[in-house]
């Protein structure tokens, strides 16, 4: 019997052994970080990060946030819940895809998802007492700061 060419070799272990030969890849080059230039984004330019510049991003954006969840401000418990959040998401004008170190944070990967392509200021983040106090001040059509009490 033949072995497929993506199958691992019980005697061997190797994928090119007994006849076959070597499985061919393309190879995926990332850079680190490009820099696009982009006449229409506020610094002139956005950058691109690979998944590791990421991962060495968001680390660094845990210590900065004090191990604090950017939206709940609650502790990260686990490193497999955190993941990074653009501040100005791309279904919000930013930019396509900007990854500068000023447009990420990093969240829970529930808090990330229930923001979704909105800001962190939004009111649909804030707290159930908040939202009630907007809605209500643009039912009564005065806007009052309701966090001016707190």
């Amino acid at each position: 019997m033949r072995l497929r060419t993506d199958e691992l070799c019980p005697i061997h272990k190797s994928h090119s052994c007994c006849g076959r030969e070597p499985l061919r890849r393309p190879k995926l080059i990332r850079l680190g970080v490009q820099r696009i230039e982009d006449p229409h984004h506020p610094r002139g330019y956005r950058e691109l990060r690979s998944p590791a510049e990421m991962r060495k991003l968001l680390n660094r954006k845990i210590l900065e946030q004090g191990a604090k969840c950017a939206i709940c401000h609650d502790e990260f418990t686990d490193y497999n819940d955190i993941v990074p959040d653009h501040r100005d998401p791309k279904g919000m004008g930013g930019a396509w895809r900007d990854d500068h170190p000023d447009n990420i944070q990093a969240t829970h990967w529930w808090c990330n998802e229930k923001k979704g392509s909105s800001r962190v200021h939004d009111l649909s983040l804030a707290p159930a007492h908040h939202r009630w106090q907007a809605q209500f001040s643009i039912d009564q059509g005065s806007p009052i700061n309701c966090c001016a009490a707190e």
